[in-house]
């Protein structure tokens, strides 16, 4: 496996607080990918005419580089698995990236002797 990959995607999501885990667990279980990073963001939504600001709401936000031959399939799979077709379950976004480095854990059964 060639460690750098020159033709990727970033696909980046903002979520209802909770909703991150579950989707990254999907990655992992229906695609194999474990290079998401998932955390957690605090922001305001939209001005509200009752008390003229918004209410602050606690956000999840899941971040996923893949190569771009699966990214249109990714991206497809975490906007449905997050229901995202629904109003105030998020948004999601793709965005180019000129590179992208394979990371993967050495296989343990080599080196035990």
């Amino acid at each position: 496996m060639n460690p750098i990959v020159t033709d990727a995607k970033q696909i980046v999501c903002v979520l209802p607080k909770g909703t991150g885990s579950f989707i990254e667990a999907g990655l992992i279980s229906d695609f194999g990918i474990r290079n998401a990073n998932f955390h957690h963001a605090r922001g305001v939504s939209r001005i509200s005419s009752r008390d003229g600001l918004g209410a602050q709401q606690e956000k999840d936000v899941l971040e996923v580089a893949v190569e771009s031959g699966r990214a249109e399939e990714v991206f497809d799979y975490i906007f449905h698995r997050g229901e995202m077709h629904k109003p105030h379950n998020g948004i999601i976004y793709m965005s180019a990236l000129p590179k992208l480095s394979v990371m993967q854990l050495p296989n343990l059964e080599e080196f035990d002797d």
